[in-house]
């Protein structure tokens, strides 16, 4: 009758190099998690930016008071200035005007320019989002009461080509008041 004496010693090597490959595995894919959450943290940061952007620019364009003739006067390109009532109606109550534009590069190397908003209220212009391109913020004419804006943010990646968002605004109270006729 044998007796077991253990493992020998090629047995313990094979079974260390099985045990790190396995560790290795491991600790690579924890790496390519870890990364893959972090890009989409960052992605989802991005989108909320981009949202409150695009959201204070359609509040502003639809609540602004919209004259025809001074529309292209407004708009330049790269600026959008809009004249909004600050209490009430544009007719009855007083008015100020906001200017979006891009603004000097970001705080940190590598993360574009930024819109900014200034209200003409002495504290200056405000950074609204970060992360354009320099042509990132281009806003043209689009009928006689709304604007097409075009927001070009920096790629992800290095090599990346610049996501592209473009939205019409329209505000939709002046274009049911002239269209009504009720002048």
């Amino acid at each position: 009758m044998k007796h077991s004496r253990g493992f020998s010693l090629v047995e313990l090597m094979v079974a260390m190099v099985i045990g790190l490959v396995i560790i290795l595995g491991a600790g690579q894919l924890f790496l390519t998690v870890f990364q893959t959450q972090r890009q989409v943290e960052a992605l989802g940061e991005k989108q909320a930016a981009v949202n409150f952007a695009v959201d204070s620019l359609l509040r502003d364009i639809r609540r602004a008071c919209w004259n025809k003739a001074a529309a292209s006067e407004t708009m330049n390109g790269d600026s959008l200035t809009l004249t909004l009532p600050d209490g009430g109606d544009c007719e009855s109550g007083s008015v100020r005007d906001v200017t979006y534009r891009l603004g000097d590069m970001a705080g940190e190397a590598g993360h574009g320019y930024a819109l900014t908003i200034d209200k003409n209220d002495g504290a200056g212009a405000q950074e609204v989002v970060s992360g354009l391109t320099n042509n990132g913020f281009r806003v043209a004419s689009a009928g006689d009461y709304g604007v097409t804006v075009m927001l070009e943010l920096v790629p992800a990646g290095q090599d990346g080509a610049p996501d592209t968002l473009r939205f019409l605004a329209v505000n939709r109270t002046e274009a049911v008041r002239h269209a009504s006729g009720s002048d």
